[in-house]
């Protein structure tokens, strides 16, 4: 009776252990196939938004037509910091307006995205303070109460530094503006 058990085994010569070892590697074997081809598209898509979405802004720049010389050099003037050189100390200044005497006082920063320009103009303060001296005392009390005289103001004080430091071309002062303005 024995041997007719034998026979009924159909996992005769088979070890065990083996056999569970081999469906586990196959499973493991398809999930690591898996988990690199899932990896695989990942990074295939990520490249491809990559480059879709960085073509978009070359494209855009490129059919501008005339502008694209001026596209880089706004792009640099973006990615720069700009540099403020406060013009210390504050400008006080008399004019005088319907036979009194008026007084007005000014607090100003220079602007640029230059670290040269900002170095000319603190080497040459003494002329660019005298020149800013003279245009505040030759200004125009009724034009300095509006918002117009003040913006007007603001713009020649900009082309005084310019003429005084001798800036020109790319070297230049971007904005000046005013941190104190009082009129008396």
């Amino acid at each position: 009776m024995a041997k007719k058990q034998d026979d009924l085994n159909l996992g005769k010569g088979v070890k065990p252990d083996t056999q569970g070892k081999g469906a586990e590697k196959q499973g493991m074997n398809k999930i690591l196939i898996i988990i690199i081809a899932v990896l695989l598209l990942l990074i295939i898509g990520g490249g491809a938004a990559y480059f879709l979405m960085g073509g978009d802004d070359a494209t855009a720049v490129a059919g501008q037509g005339s502008d694209v010389e001026a596209a880089p050099a706004a792009e640099v003037a973006e990615e720069l910091e700009p540099i403020y050189l406060p013009l210390d100390p504050a400008f006080v200044v008399n004019f005088e307006h319907n036979g009194s005497i008026r007084y007005l006082q000014l607090s100003l920063q220079v602007m640029s995205y230059d670290q040269g320009v900002v170095d000319k103009i603190e080497a040459n303060m003494p002329a660019v303070r005298n020149s800013l001296i003279l245009l505040f005392s030759g200004q125009d009390y009724a034009a300095l109460n509006t918002l117009e005289g003040k913006e007007g103001l603001r713009l020649k004080v900009k082309e005084a530094i310019h003429k005084v430091v001798r800036l020109k071309g790319d070297k230049k002062v971007d904005d000046v503006f005013f941190t104190g303005f009082v009129m008396q």
